[in-house]
């Protein structure tokens, strides 16, 4: 027996089941959906943290096979891998869409194309939510992320930067394009940053363990810090992909060099990431390469903390309005350390900017609002021809 069907059916297609970026973005646009009354049905390739989250809303979950493009696509063996997921998944995409006949069908992520083209030709209205910025990707590889985007009634995007680089390549979906700024939900009762600094200043980084995010320039940043007699912890809250173990192995090499690696902390991933931020002073996002938007640097003006981000991409578009946050360039320690002693030196300053920053990103990126605006993004592909 299928599942029930209605005039308001979507099935939203995501490629894991983690809680990191696009995943939680994908938690808000579900939200937002169940609100505007849609039925909505979310194909994930396995079970995880996002599968419960999604169930505790309200939306149903099926565990479909979905081929996702990745860097390792490029070897021999991710090539094989992914030809084996193609086959099962489209087979299973065909079932699950044949099944529940809905209306309409939402993409998250350009790593999934196969559901754009397949939705699409089996004449589903298609949304497409973007948010990746691949401009440092070869040529080659940025036309194929882009141009299965063009099977889409709707292209969603969660900057003004991600929306220009998405276009380079398909300047005619402009037409079918919009930005709606992410919606974050911040802590309920953000508990206030310290008075005074009394002991190591706290440094938070919390996102994915990898050399694109700049974790290793931030540890060479308190390695500068502590060198000039700072007293300096660091947080570490997150993980890395599977796979890359050995990346993991040279961060821990890294903190090894530093005066005192004791006061550096592998927390590994936390879905509840408010703890953290309260015992946090500084937060920072050193990514080297270009951001779509910065949900972990909003998250930092949420919690009414001073936020330290790489001044790049999507990145600078998120913070660059709030007198809490500081850019630098990236792969830059120095100017990275050096905004840190900044903060430090002017702390009453930043403090109370830190409060005042929260009060406008809470505003900016209300998760029921931007709920609002997903589901009338959708609602208006049920009305179009």
């Amino acid at each position: 027996m299928g599942v029930k069907t209605s005039n308001r059916t979507i099935v939203v297609a995501h490629p894991g089941s983690e809680m990191y970026g696009s995943d939680r973005m994908l938690l808000e646009d579900v939200k937002g959906l169940l609100r505007g009354h849609w039925e909505v049905i979310a194909a994930l390739p396995c079970e995880g943290l996002l599968a419960s989250a999604l169930r505790e809303q309200g939306a149903k979950v099926v565990v479909c096979t979905t081929p996702v493009l990745r860097k390792s696509f490029f070897t021999p063996q991710g090539a094989l891998v992914f030809a084996k997921d193609t086959f099962h998944g489209m087979r299973q995409m065909h079932a699950l869409l044949k099944r529940i006949r809905p209306t309409t069908v939402l993409v998250n992520t350009t790593t999934i194309p196969f559901w754009l083209a397949y939705a699409r030709l089996s004449g589903h209205k298609v949304a497409l939510h973007v948010h990746e910025s691949e401009s440092n990707s070869p040529k080659p590889m940025r036309l194929g992320l882009s141009l299965p985007g063009t099977f889409a009634h709707r292209i969603i995007t969660n900057s003004r930067f991600t929306n220009a680089v998405y276009l380079q390549h398909v300047p005619w979906a402009k037409k079918n394009s919009q930005v709606i700024y992410n919606g974050i939900a911040g802590p309920t009762n953000p508990t206030p940053a310290r008075l005074k600094i009394s002991g190591p200043l706290r440094l938070l980084y919390v996102g994915r363990l990898s050399e694109r995010k700049g974790v290793l320039v931030l540890l060479d940043a308190v390695k500068i810090l502590q060198l000039q007699g700072v007293n300096v912890s660091l947080n570490l809250v997150g993980a890395i992909f599977e796979g890359y173990e050995a990346f993991e192995n040279t961060l821990k090499d890294r903190v090894r060099t530093l005066p005192r690696p004791d006061l550096v902390k592998f927390l590994g991933f936390h879905s509840d990431v408010w703890p953290h931020y309260d015992s946090a002073d500084i937060a920072i996002v050193p990514s080297q390469l270009e951001e779509s938007f910065g949900n972990t640097a909003v998250e930092a003006v949420l919690a009414e903390r001073p936020v330290i981000a790489s001044s790049i991409g999507g990145l600078k578009e998120a913070i660059e309005q709030y007198s809490s946050a500081i850019l630098v360039e990236p792969e830059n320690p120095q100017q990275l350390s050096g905004a840190i002693a900044t903060i430090l030196n002017d702390w009453e300053q930043y403090r109370v900017s830190a409060q005042q920053s929260a009060v406008k990103a809470r505003e900016l990126h209300d998760p029921e609002l931007f709920g609002q605006r997903i589901n009338a993004a959708l609602s208006s592909l049920l009305t179009s021809g």
